[in-house]
C-alpha cells in the first residue's frame, strides 16, 4: 500500500548558510551563462530574476533536516591517472552514410510524437502501430507505486498491447526536453519525456532475432497530449563511411540523459552510447508482423517499429568490471547503471552516471564534462583531453546501496547536492536528498522505505515551461502493474526533506 510520511520540519544550519538545496540554487540555475543550453537559446534577464527570487524561497523551504550524526554519506574519490576516463568510437561517418543512402525517410521529433499509423507498410490495418496514450493510474497497485507526496503529473502506461503489464519490456531511464534545451523546456516547440526500456526473456524462451535479451528501445511521450511512441535504438554494423547496414542495440538501458540533440544511454559494463535525434528515420518495412532488423533486399526494417534512432558515438572504459551483479565493486572499472544531467555550478555542464549494487555500500557517482551545444568543437558531446573524456569529479555513496537513479546540483553556497533513488523490490523504496558533508543516518529498505512501491528508477529535473517556473523532479517505476511516470515539486519540503 502507498505510504505517507509527515515532512520533517526540524532545521539546522552550517555556518552562516543552510546546506543542501536550501542554500538557494535550483538545478539548472546555470543555464543562461556563457554558451548556454542547446540550440543557442538562453534564459535571459527575466528568468535570471525568477531564479534569484526562487532561491530566496528555497533557503527557507528546503533547509536540511536534523538527524543523527555519523560518517559522511558521500565522499569524494581521489582518482589515479586515467581512472574512469572513456575513449570514443566515432560512428558519425557510418551513420551519416546510412542516413543519406539507406534510411532516407527522414523524420523529426514532432513527426515521431504526432504521426499516427493505422496501417503497416504493406497497407494492412495494424492497430499495434498507432500512437498510444498515457493514462491516469488506477487501483491500489498503480496508485501505491506513486510517490507519497503531491504529484503534478501521475501517469501510467496504456493497457493497449500491455505496456503497463508486460513482463517482456521494463522501463528504466528517463530524461526530458526540460534540461536538454535549457531555454523553455521544449525543443522546436515540443515538450517531451524520453524513457528507455530493455527486453527480458520470460520462462524458457530462447534469445533470438528481435526477441533477443536486452534489446533497447526508447519511448517519446508528448507532455502536452500524453501520446507516445516507441522507437528502436540502432547502431551501424561498421564504423566506416561506407556503412550499409545496421542492427538493434542491446544493454540494460538503465540510464538516459538528453542534451541538445543527443540522447546518452548507459552501456552497463562498457560505458556510454550516444544517439542523434537529428538522424531519426522511418524504415521501409514496419508493422506487428515484421520480425527483421537492418537492410534486407534493399529495404530497411526495425523489428516492426516504424522509426529508428541511430548511434553516433560510443564511449568505452578501459576494460570491463569483474561483476555488475551487485555483490562486489571493481575499483578500476564502473558499472554504468544510471544517468542524469547537471547544468549547475558553472561550465562545463556535467553528465552524471552512477552504479547499482544490490546490497553493497560504496557505489561510485562519476561526473563527466560536456561541451556546450554551441561549442565549435564536438558540440554537445563529452569534453575530451588527450583522447579521453574528462572526469570532473567522482564520489562514493558510502552509506547507500542499491541506487536506482540520481541527480546532482551545486547550490549557491557552492555545496554539491545529491538526490538518490533506491529500489526495495515491490515494497516502498527510498528517496534521499543528501550533500557533501551530510552525516545524517540514512533511510533503508529495512526501516520501511519512504517513497513508493514498484521499484523507483531514474530522476530528471524539469525547470521551466515557457517562461513559467515549474521546478519538477521526474521519475518512474518499473514493475509490471506498478509502472508509473510522475513529477513532484522539486522545491516541495515533503520531497527534499526525505533521507
Amino acid at each position: 500500500m502507498r505510504r505517507t510520511r509527515t515532512a520533517r520540519t526540524t532545521r539546522r544550519t552550517r555556518g552562516a548558510t543552510v546546506p543542501g538545496a536550501g542554500s538557494g540554487t535550483v538545478p539548472g540555475g546555470g543555464f543562461g551563462a556563457g554558451a548556454g543550453g542547446g540550440f543557442g537559446r538562453g534564459f535571459g534577464a527575466t528568468l535570471a530574476v525568477l531564479v534569484a527570487a526562487l532561491g530566496a524561497v528555497l533557503a527557507t523551504a528546503l533547509a536540511a533536516p536534523a538527524g543523527a550524526a555519523g560518517a559522511p554519506d558521500i565522499t569524494q574519490l581521489t582518482l589515479s591517472s586515467g581512472q574512469f576516463r572513456l575513449t570514443d568510437t566515432d560512428y558519425e561517418a557510418a551513420t551519416g552514410n546510412l542516413y543519406s543512402a539507406y534510411l532516407t525517410h527522414h523524420v523529426d521529433l514532432t513527426g515521431v510524437i504526432t504521426t499516427d499509423f493505422t496501417q503497416d507498410s504493406a497497407g494492412k490495418a495494424d492497430g499495434w502501430l498507432g500512437l498510444r496514450s498515457m493514462r491516469g493510474c488506477s487501483g491500489s497497485s498503480e496508485t501505491g507505486a506513486l510517490p507519497p507526496v503531491t504529484t503534478s503529473t501521475a501517469w501510467c502506461w496504456s493497457s493497449a498491447y500491455s505496456d503497463d503489464t508486460t513482463a517482456h519490456w521494463y522501463p528504466q531511464g528517463l530524461s526530458t526536453t526540460g534540461t536538454a534545451d535549457g531555454s523553455d523546456g521544449a525543443i522546436s516547440g515540443d515538450r517531451v519525456i524520453a524513457v528507455s526500456w530493455h527486453y527480458a526473456l520470460v520462462g524458457n524462451e530462447t534469445s533470438a532475432g528481435c526477441k533477443t535479451k536486452n534489446v533497447v528501445k526508447v519511448t517519446f511521450i508528448d507532455r502536452d497530449t500524453g501520446k507516445y511512441r516507441h522507437v528502436l535504438l540502432v547502431e551501424p554494423t561498421s564504423t566506416g563511411a561506407g556503412a550499409s547496414d545496421f542492427d538493434f542495440v542491446t544493454g540494460h538501458g538503465g540510464g538516459i540523459a538528453w542534451y541538445s540533440h543527443y540522447l546518452y544511454v548507459t552501456d552497463t559494463t562498457h560505458g556510454i552510447r550516444v544517439f542523434d535525434l537529428d538522424k531519426m528515420a522511418r524504415v521501409d518495412d514496419y508493422g506487428s508482423s515484421v520480425t527483421t532488423v537492418g537492410m534486407h533486399g534493399g529495404r530497411s526494417s526495425a523489428c516492426g517499429y516504424p522509426y529508428v534512432l541511430p548511434e553516433v558515438h560510443r564511449y568505452f572504459q578501459s576494460g570491463t568490471p569483474t561483476s555488475c551483479d551487485g555483490t562486489s565493486i571493481d575499483p578500476a572499472h564502473l558499472c554504468f547503471s544510471w544517468l542524469s544531467l547537471d547544468k549547475t555550478g558553472g561550465t562545463p555542464y556535467k553528465l552524471v552516471t552512477g552504479e547499482w549494487y544490490g546490497s553493497v555500500n560504496g557505489a561510485r557517482i562519476v561526473r563527466y564534462g560536456l561541451n556546450p551545444a554551441s561549442s565549435a568543437s564536438s558540440p554537445g558531446l563529452l569534453t575530451t583531453s588527450g583522447g579521453a573524456s574528462v572526469v570532473q569529479d567522482a564520489w562514493t555513496a558510502d552509506r547507500y546501496d542499491g541506487l536506482q537513479g540520481g541527480m546532482t546540483w551545486t547550490d549557491s553556497s557552492g555545496v554539491l547536492n545529491f538526490d538518490l533513488h533506491k529500489g526495495c523490490g515491490t515494497s516502498p523504496g527510498v528517496f534521499s536528498h543528501t550533500w557533501v558533508g551530510d552525516t545524517r543516518a540514512t533511510t533503508t529498505c529495512a526501516s520501511g522505505g519512504n517513497w513508493a512501491a514498484g521499484t523507483p528508477q531514474a530522476l530528471s529535473y524539469w525547470p521551466v515551461l515557457g517562461t513559467t517556473h515549474v521546478d519538477e523532479l521526474w521519475g518512474l517505476t518499473e514493475q509490471p502493474g506498478q509502472r508509473t511516470v510522475f513529477a513532484v515539486g522539486f522545491t516541495d519540503p515533503a520531497v527534499q526533506d526525505r533521507h
